[in-house]
């Protein structure tokens, strides 16, 4: 006796199968997609999530968005001078075409960082470049501000930042620069701050100053990306190894320029204390 065979069917209805055609959602770009960062990284404290979040676009060609992509996006390093951890938070799917990241965060200090974004097949070009820093204040128009104490390698500093008309944005950093070449003890100690003169003080410990064969006082080195005067009167020399002017800074005299040293001391410890009046912008300090 024959057995009867049994089949079995699978019914997919019509609506389903047709609404997946229309939908052209995919987890895949097409092989002609681009990708652009539109919302670019602006420069945030360290350990803090970026703000305003990076966001980015897989866009068709001619530029419209893609939005049958929803797959992952990646942010990585395009320069990261400071040999920094990749990011916290790098890689989100995106939502019809648009990635948003909002829990970016970095864990280590630099200056001069860009990113990248890409997905399967297609890399967008480089940010805009942001610095990650030990601190981040924000100044009230009409009001002085300043930092706490940062520190690197035996070097700590902190500033005070003069009132202004307007709000600015105060940035303090411990390291993550390259040491400047005219000096040889301590770390490095950054100050930015965009509108207002500042008067910075920078510590080096005894530690520090004991290696220096009993000097009886410290020159101030000073890297900036604007030049200026230095100790011996001539203009700082400009070093490509880092965008830098450097130069030893000058004693604060009635009619001097700055950026200048107001002050130099040492203490019963042998710490010692160096106090400097600088123009806004951004100086990076060290013994």
């Amino acid at each position: 006796m024959k057995r009867a065979r049994r089949l079995a069917l699978t019914v997919v209805p019509l609506a389903l199968t047709v609404a997946g055609l229309l939908s052209g959602t995919t987890a895949q770009a097409s092989t002609c997609d681009t990708v652009a960062i539109t919302v670019q990284p602006a420069t945030t404290q360290v350990d803090a999530v970026l703000a305003p979040p990076v966001t980015v676009q897989v866009e068709q060609p001619g530029g419209s968005v893609d939005q049958g992509y929803n797959g992952p996006v990646t942010l990585s390093y395009a320069a990261n001078q400071a040999g920094a951890p990749a990011p916290a938070g790098a890689v989100v799917n995106a939502v019809k075409g648009v990635a948003t990241f909002s829990a970016l965060k970095f864990t280590a200090v630099g200056f001069g960082f860009t990113l990248k974004a890409s997905i399967p097949g297609a890399v967008s070009a480089a940010s805009a470049p942001f610095d990650i820093v030990g601190q981040l204040v924000h100044c009230a128009a009409g009001q002085p501000c300043r930092s706490k104490t940062v520190s690197s390698g035996g070097t700590s500093g902190s500033v005070t930042a003069a009132a202004a008309g307007r709000s600015d944005q105060l940035t303090a950093t411990g390291g993550g620069f390259p040491l400047l070449s005219c000096t040889a003890y301590g770390g490095v100690v950054s100050f930015s701050v965009q509108d207002r003169a500042k008067v910075i003080t920078v510590v080096l410990d005894k530690s520090q100053a004991k290696a220096a064969a009993g000097q009886a006082s410290f020159s101030i080195c000073l890297g900036s990306p604007t030049p200026f005067s230095t100790a011996s009167g001539t203009t700082a020399a400009f070093n490509a190894a880092n965008g830098e002017y450097e130069g030893l800074l000058p004693a604060c005299s009635a009619d001097g320029p700055s950026p200048c040293v107001k002050r130099e001391t040492k203490d019963c410890s042998g710490n010692v204390t160096a106090v400097i009046a600088a123009p806004p912008g951004d100086p990076h300090v060290t013994f």
